[in-house]
Parts: structure tokens; C-alpha cells; sequence
């Protein structure tokens, strides 16, 4: 199956920056998950447990979801810098998508708390021409996502130069 930037990327365009949602964003996810498989997975597969009860397949269940949620939205996020535009893609059933061209983009402003900072993770909001913000949260390495944005800006104005 394509990807969706696969799938819209235009003749000529190429791909020059692939960026990924960050998995550090998800802790709270990770230690509830954990705090509930763990002691799922005791009472159903351990020597000498009751074996599959409700409650025991229920923390099971949850648990793995919780942990399996952020892996999901990790393959199902699309974010790429082309020699055109900016394309991002969020979700599998429900679909977010975002195409600003690189001409229409006036800045990309970065969001960052104090864990994304030691993590190297946050949010970027693209805001292109007339005042549109279009947030995309949880980025791996967002400031070099806009380091690599101003280069390709600066490579296209050499070019034209």
C-alpha cells in the first residue's frame, strides 16, 4: 500500500525531509499500559495463575492498547518537506491532512516545554500567508524540521539567483 505522500506527491517533486512524531510525547500512555499489561499478563500466562478470568483479560487487553496506540499513530503520521511544499498526514480511519506550499508559508513557530526540550521533542505550527496556523504537534527534533525548511528555502533562492 502507498503512502499518502506517495500518493500526492506531483511530477518533479521530490522528498527532501521526513520527519516523525515522537514517541517520548506518549509516556503517560506507556506507564499505564505498562501498570496494566504487566499484571495482565501475570494472572493469565504465570505458572499457577487462574488463567484467563474478565477482569485479568480486560487489564490485558487496555493495557496493550495503551501501548500499542502510540506505535500506530507513529506509522500512520506522514510529515515530509518537499522541493514545493509541506505535506503532514495524521491518522489511519479519520484523516488530517496538511499541504501548505513552501511559497505560502510566512513561518514555522516552535512549541517546546521543558521535557521536549531535554527530549528533543514538541509542536510546529506552520502559519502560511493571510494568517492560517496549522498545528502539528508531537514532532521528533522540531527545530531541525525548521532548520531543514530554511535550507531548502535558501537552496531555492540560490537557485533562481
Amino acid at each position: 500500500m502507498a503512502s499518502y505522500v506517495d500518493s500526492v506527491i506531483g511530477s518533479g517533486e521530490q522528498v527532501l525531509y521526513r520527519a516523525t512524531i515522537a514517541l517520548a510525547t506518549y509516556w503517560l500512555s506507556f506507564l499505564v499500559g505498562g501498570l496494566l499489561l504487566l499484571p495482565g499478563v501475570v494472572l493469565i500466562f504465570a505458572p499457577g495463575a487462574p488463567g484467563v478470568s474478565g477482569p485479568a483479560m480486560f487489564m490485558f487487553l487496555l493495557g496493550a492498547a495503551l501501548v500499542g496506540k502510540p506505535f500506530l499513530d507513529r506509522a500512520t503520521t506522514e510529515l515530509v518537506i518537499t522541493n514545493r511544499r509541506i505535506i503532514a498526514k495524521i491518522g489511519l480511519i479519520s484523516r488530517r491532512t496538511i499541504e501548505l506550499n513552501l511559497s505560502k508559508i510566512e513561518s514555522i513557530r516552535v512549541d517546546q516545554g521543558l521535557l521536549g526540550r531535554m527530549l528533543d521533542f514538541g509542536n510546529i505550527v506552520v502559519v502560511g500567508t493571510g494568517g492560517s496556523r496549522e498545528p502539528i504537534p508531537r514532532i521528533s527534533h522540531p527545530l531541525e524540521f525548521r532548520r531543514q525548511y530554511d535550507n531548502i528555502l535558501a537552496s531555492q533562492a540560490r537557485k533562481t539567483a
